[in-house]
C-alpha cells in the first residue's frame, strides 16, 4: 500500500482510476467495514482500478479538529495495508481544509481520477458541510453502505472511544477490525502512553507484544494517573512479557496489541502486577 499525504490541492503522483472511500476513519470498525466490502466487490469487477481511502490524523468534532484521537494514523494504516488497499491519503487537517467550498473536494477527487466513491450514508464535506452525497453523484458512481448497529445503537468512533475510557477491551475488539492496539517506545519494560491517544482505563491487561517483528505474550499495567502529576507518571505504564529474554532498546518501536482485562485500578494501593495477575496471564496463552 502507498501512503500519501494529502491536502486536497496538490495532485497527487498517481495515474490509476481510483475506487475511494471517504470519511474520517478515525477508528476502523464493523461498520466502515461495509464500505471497504463495497470497494472490494467494485474492484473485483473492474480489475484495471485501484482501491484507495482517505484518514485524518485527527477527528473532527462540532467543526473543530480535536486534539486527542481513538487510534494512531499508523495502527490504522496497518489495518488498511492488510485490508488490501492500494492508497491511503493521509489529511491533516487544518483551517484552510475545513472551510474549503465544497466544489474543491469534488475537483480535488475528479483532479486524481477517482470515478468510485464509497461513503456512508450521513457523509458531508467542505466549508459548513455544504456536500452532500446527491452532489457526488452528478460526477462519481457513488454507492452508500448500510450501518451496522449494536444493541440497536450505531457501531461509530464515538461508541470505541467510549469503550476507550471504560477499559472494555473485548467489547472493542468484539467492533474492531483489528484488536486495538498502539505503538510507543519502552525504557526497561516502562512506557509512556502515546501522546494525543484517547487514554485506556487504569488497569492490568493481557496482551501480545510484537517488538522487531517478533511477538510475545505478557500483561501490561496502564498506571493509574493523579490528576496533580499526570507528567511524571506517563512513563510509568509497565510491560510484562513472558517469553522475552532480552531487554529491548529504547528506540525500538513496539506494537501492544490488547487482548483482554485482567481487573481494573482505582487506587495507588491496587497500581502495580502482583502475582495474581501474572498467573492470570500465563493461564490465559496456556489455554489458547
Amino acid at each position: 500500500m502507498k501512503i500519501y499525504s494529502w491536502n486536497f490541492i496538490n495532485k497527487l503522483p498517481i495515474q490509476d482510476e481510483l475506487i475511494l472511500c471517504v470519511g474520517s476513519f478515525e477508528t476502523l470498525h464493523l461498520g466502515h467495514y461495509e464500505l471497504f466490502k463495497i470497494a472490494k466487490s467494485l474492484k473485483a469487477m473492474h480489475s484495471e482500478k485501484k482501491m484507495a481511502i482517505m484518514i485524518f490524523q485527527s477527528p473532527v468534532k462540532n467543526g473543530k479538529v480535536q486534539n486527542k484521537k481513538a487510534l494512531q494514523p499508523k495502527a490504522r494504516l496497518y489495518t488498511l495495508a492488510e485490508l488490501g488497499f492500494d492508497y491511503a491519503f493521509v489529511i491533516d487537517l487544518n483551517e484552510e481544509i475545513m472551510n474549503m467550498d465544497y466544489h474543491m473536494f469534488i475537483k480535488a477527487l475528479i483532479d486524481n481520477h477517482v470515478t468510485d466513491v464509497v461513503c456512508g450514508p450521513d457523509f458531508r464535506y467542505g466549508f459548513n458541510r455544504m456536500g452532500t452525497i446527491d452532489k457526488l453523484k452528478k460526477h462519481f458512481n457513488v454507492s452508500i453502505a448500510d450501518e451496522r448497529k449494536v444493541n440497536k445503537r450505531k457501531i461509530s468512533s464515538t461508541l470505541i472511544n467510549e469503550l476507550i475510557a471504560e477499559g472494555n477491551i473485548n467489547g472493542m475488539n468484539e467492533l474492531l477490525l483489528q484488536n486495538y492496539a498502539f505503538i510507543t517506545n519502552m525504557d526497561h519494560f516502562e512506557y509512556a502512553y502515546p501522546e494525543n491517544l484517547n487514554r485506556l482505563r487504569s488497569g492490568i491487561y493481557i496482551v501480545n507484544a510484537v517488538i522487531d517483528g517478533f511477538e510475545y505474550h505478557g500483561i501490561t499495567l496502564i498506571n493509574l494517573i493523579k490528576k496533580t502529576d499526570e507528567e511524571d507518571n506517563a512513563q510509568n505504564n509497565m510491560l510484562y512479557l513472558f517469553d522475552l529474554q532480552i531487554v529491548p532498546s529504547k528506540y525500538q518501536e513496539i506494537y501492544i496489541e490488547f487482548l483482554h482485562t485482567i481487573r481494573y485500578i482505582n487506587n495507588e494501593r491496587e497500581n502495580s502486577i502482583n502475582e495474581n495477575d501474572l498467573e492470570i496471564g500465563r493461564n490465559f496463552f496456556i489455554k489458547k
